[in-house]
């Protein structure tokens, strides 16, 4: 009985300290985060006070954990696996330990996939031979630029005898190789080479254009020029352009020019060399040039001769023409002295009568719709064009854009839209009603054209100096934001420049019109700078001395700007 009691009594006295045990074993890390390079994996957990350190278990299979890293220390809860392969799958567990040797049960599992470098190296550039000399019977050592990258890994060297070739290849296992020599060729035999750079991920870069060979004994003619054209290039002369059939022949050697007045008969021979333009001056208008082109390389083998073509001397036209399409002025019956005026204020309020009335008869759509707008905002009771403050009556500002000319025959000339900058000032007469006075600058580079439209090398320059006055009308829309129509006349300098000014000496002229436009004020909604905004307007002009010119300078300007008011 007395030995009952005593085992009873260690019983008792062992069972707390088995308790104790249990309850001092690590807690399971939890909040695992991976993270991923392409040769690493960072795994971040959360840790244990407990702990003395942790176990990372990974491995490339869920199940199969087989690899473990040790991790010393509580606070200790982050560790990088390296040397992994890039663009694989990786699983990661943790447990924690302590210093009697306790490990806690693992996390879960977590998985990642390394990265992997898909970006393709740049394709090689300046693939060529080394020089025609390096090409022989059976071999030729190509060249090329070094790439940049750093982790290139070689080029590989594509070739065969039909054009886009790949069925043969020899790598330059150098990444710093910028030469190859490719043997066992055959003799006589035309070779097309391309070339590509792999990085050390094996990515692989678009191949280069072919590189055109001809081994020895080069027997092969070279291509003929893939097109020959002629153009005026000047008064009375034509500038025959060849355009190269040859760029990736490695001998190619230069081209060869056939020429005449008669067709068929291309008696004129003359060597270009290397060059592609050939220009013939002194011909006389209406005269028809014929002519011809072709090919050769080094070793003497010429190409076909390309088609027959032609061009004609023919009388050359400007934009602007003094015959009577376009005369300065203001009116039908007015005549420009190429110095043009200013009229003043006062001039141009008597003259806004019969400009609406113009208007209305050349576009009646144009004119309801802005008297619309007026009857609209009179009927609605007028509010302050301004903001809840007063500025002042005056405002100053600039404008940056684009015109675009209404004329389609000015797209034939220059090009469907000019850049426009101008500046502005306006006074308001009352809440109302304001006055501006606009100028702006143009300035557009084009060509002249023969008589049946062909482009011309003759270059041109046309030099626009917008001026207008206009009448605005305004409504209080939002706060901060006004709108506005208005209408008026315009006066502008044109001069138009020819590289041929001995032929088409320069035209200046000031011509009348009118404009109709429409905008928006948009004011600052800081009280600090509230007399300062933006402003966004688009008119239409009728430059073309109201019906007197048959070349109307009128078009859409579309525009956005900065003013000030004070």
């Amino acid at each position: 009985m007395k030995r009952q009691w005593i085992f009873s009594l260690i019983i008792f006295l062992l069972i707390p300290r088995l308790s104790i045990a249990q309850t001092d074993s690590p807690n399971v890390p939890n909040n695992v985060q991976l993270t991923a390079t392409e040769t690493t994996v960072t795994v971040d957990w959360n840790g244990d006070s407990d702990a003395d350190g942790y176990y990372v278990h990974w491995g490339t299979a869920s199940g199969s954990l087989n690899n473990k890293e040790t991790v010393n220390g509580t606070n200790n809860t982050e560790y990088t696996i390296s040397n992994l392969t890039p663009g694989t799958t990786y699983y990661v567990a943790v447990s924690a330990f302590d210093d009697s040797g306790d490990e806690s049960s693992r996390s879960n599992t977590q998985n990642i996939t390394t990265t992997r470098d898909i970006a393709k190296p740049a394709t090689p550039t300046g693939f060529d031979v080394t020089s025609v000399q390096s090409i022989a019977e059976d071999s030729v050592i190509l060249k090329w630029d070094k790439n940049s990258e750093s982790d290139l890994d070689h080029y590989t060297i594509y070739y065969g005898t039909t054009s886009g070739s790949t069925a043969q290849n020899q790598e330059a296992q150098n990444d710093d190789a910028s030469s190859f020599t490719v043997s066992e060729l055959s003799a006589s035999t035309r070779y097309y080479f391309s070339i590509s750079a792999t990085d050390v991920a094996d990515n692989e870069s678009d191949k280069s254009q072919s590189l055109i060979v001809d081994t020895l004994v080069d027997t092969l003619p070279p291509y003929a020029p893939a097109k020959v054209s002629g153009s005026l290039s000047n008064i009375n002369e034509i500038t025959i352009t060849i355009a190269d059939g040859n760029a990736q022949m490695a001998d190619f050697a230069g081209n060869k020019l056939f020429y005449s007045t008669t067709s068929g008969n291309l008696d004129n021979e003359v060597d270009l060399g290397n060059a592609f333009t050939y220009a013939i001056p002194n011909l006389e208008e209406n005269t028809t040039l014929y002519f011809a082109a072709l090919s050769y390389d080094s070793h003497g083998n010429e190409s076909d001769q390309t088609d027959e073509a032609s061009a004609t001397v023919e009388e050359t036209k400007r934009y602007l023409d003094e015959s009577g399409d376009f005369d300065g002025g203001c009116f039908i019956g007015s005549s420009g002295s190429g110095t043009g005026g200013a009229l003043t204020g006062g001039f141009y309020l008597i003259f806004l009568v019969p400009i609406i009335a113009w208007l209305f008869y050349r576009r009646r759509d144009i004119t309801i719709i802005m008297m619309a707008f007026l009857l609209a905002v009179s009927f609605a009771g007028y509010s302050s064009a301004a903001t809840s403050e007063d500025f002042g009556p005056n405002i100053a500002g600039i404008f940056a854009g684009y015109y675009l000319p209404v004329e389609s025959q000015f797209e034939d000339f220059y090009d469907d839209d000019v850049l426009l900058i101008s500046a502005f000032y306006e006074r308001q007469l009352n809440d109302l009603i304001s006055m501006d006075l606009e100028s702006g600058f143009m300035k557009q580079d084009g060509h002249l054209l023969t008589e049946s439209g062909a482009e011309t090398g003759i270059g041109t320059d046309l030099t626009i100096i917008p001026v207008s006055v206009s009448l605005n009308v305004y409504r209080k829309l939002l706060n901060y934001v006004v709108g506005y129509v208005g209408a008026g006349p315009d006066y502008w300098y044109c001069m138009e420049e020819t590289d041929a000014a001995d032929v088409f000496p320069k035209i200046e002229e000031w011509v009348g019109g009118c404009h109709a436009k429409a905008g928006l004020k948009l004011y600052n909604t800081d009280p600090r700078f509230g007399n300062t905004g933006a402003i966004v307007e688009t008119s239409y002009s009728w430059i073309d001395r109201f019906g007197g010119n048959d070349t109307d300078l009128g078009g859409w300007a579309f525009k956005f700007g900065l003013f000030y008011q004070f």
